[in-house]
């Protein structure tokens, strides 16, 4: 949810406007901008390969292949694999609704809870507002459900060209996008990586705040230091996968948001790499827009500051769990070699000097 100040007062104070947040979730843009690219090729003989579907939507790469299982198995796409094979729409886009793809990514698109919540205890059966919440999700329901896909696919079409009127409510100012990818090393072992991410959710924000005021120090002084608003790294199809979703989003004088995707890899038993690609969007703000290379050189810095960052919180948090597996265990015997943290001894290298 974005917070919008205004300038009208209220008993001297300025008053913070919420704006309610009607977009979808990271997932379910992403399976829409998958099915659209997916309608828009129907009529091509060949199925479309993965590589095709992230150039023409921008999702990461490597988050890809999930979003497109999401439609196969809400039966409106087929996967063959092979080298003929890709991916297409089960059905003609014309035969697709909106609402069908919405609910391959969100789910039921339908209250889970009164929307009062909980109240007087002449509430417990009902609220006041039930009737009237019930109506609008059911209208909201319907008008998803009577546009299809291919509507959709004619107005992304237009867009393209350039001939699609904007209308009055846009929601973008034409904000520029770059693509960002870094990778560091964390001398974590994976499996171990992925269980502890859960654990640094508070620290997560933190981490991106110091990278994006190092990062954007010089704006400090027109309008003061970014703030992380919203934060969030969530595994994709399981910690298993070693796939997180990573959002952010920044606002202050200069606004942006981070969309992308954590992969860790093992690189041996003993270490993994973190790596990042996504998109960085600079949003309408108080100062001017960047340019796109110094937007460019600002995305990367923040973003490589950002990965510094949770490798080392990562290397603490993993430091700290085996000192309290240590003493939970207790001293006890060590194995000849071993060091106080069960880990085998080190022999040291000579120092080498070299002479001219």
């Amino acid at each position: 949810m974005s917070v919008l100040e205004t300038d009208r007062p209220l008993r001297g104070w300025p008053v913070h406007l919420a704006l309610m947040d009607m977009t979808l979730s990271r997932r379910g843009d992403y399976v829409m901008r998958a099915a659209l690219s997916l309608a828009r090729a129907f009529a091509e003989t060949p199925p479309r390969k993965i590589r095709e579907v992230v150039a023409d939507t921008e999702i990461p790469h490597s988050f890809a292949s999930q979003i497109l299982g999401d439609l196969v198995r809400s039966d409106l796409a087929t996967s063959r694999a092979g080298r003929d094979g890709g991916y297409r729409l089960a059905r003609p886009p014309e035969q697709i609704s909106v609402l069908e793809v919405v609910e391959a990514a969100e789910g039921h698109l339908r209250a889970q809870r009164c929307a009062l919540g909980d109240g007087p205890c002449r509430w417990d059966q009902v609220c006041p507002l039930h009737e009237t919440w019930t109506k609008a999700t059911a209208r909201v329901r319907e008008v998803l459900a009577t546009t299809t896909l291919a509507e959709l696919a004619e107005q992304d079409a237009a867009i393209e060209a350039g001939i699609l009127p904007l209308p009055a409510d846009s929601h973008r100012s034409h904000p520029l996008v770059v693509d960002v990818a870094d990778s560091v090393q964390v001398e974590v072992s994976a499996p171990q990586v992925q269980n502890l991410a859960g654990s640094l959710s508070e620290a997560l924000i933190d981490l991106a705040g110091r990278a994006m005021g190092e990062a954007c120090a010089e704006d400090a002084d027109l309008g003061g230091p970014p703030v992380v608003e919203e934060l969030t790294m969530v595994p994709a199809g399981g910690k298993a996968t070693g796939y997180f979703t990573l959002c952010w989003s920044v606002g202050g004088a200069r606004r942006n948001r981070f969309e992308g995707a954590l992969r860790v890899i093992a690189v041996d038993s003993q270490r993994a790499e973190l790596r990042v690609e996504g998109t960085w969007h600079q949003l309408p703000g108080h100062l001017p827009p960047l340019a796109a290379t110094e937007l460019a050189a600002r995305a990367r810095q923040a973003l490589r500051l950002f990965l510094r960052g949770l490798a080392r919180a990562l290397e603490g948090a993993a430091s700290a769990a085996t000192t309290r597996d240590g003493h939970d265990r207790g001293p006890g015997p060590r194995r000849s070699g071993e060091s106080a943290t069960g880990r085998p001894r080190r022999t040291p290298t000579p120092a080498t000097t070299r002479s001219n």
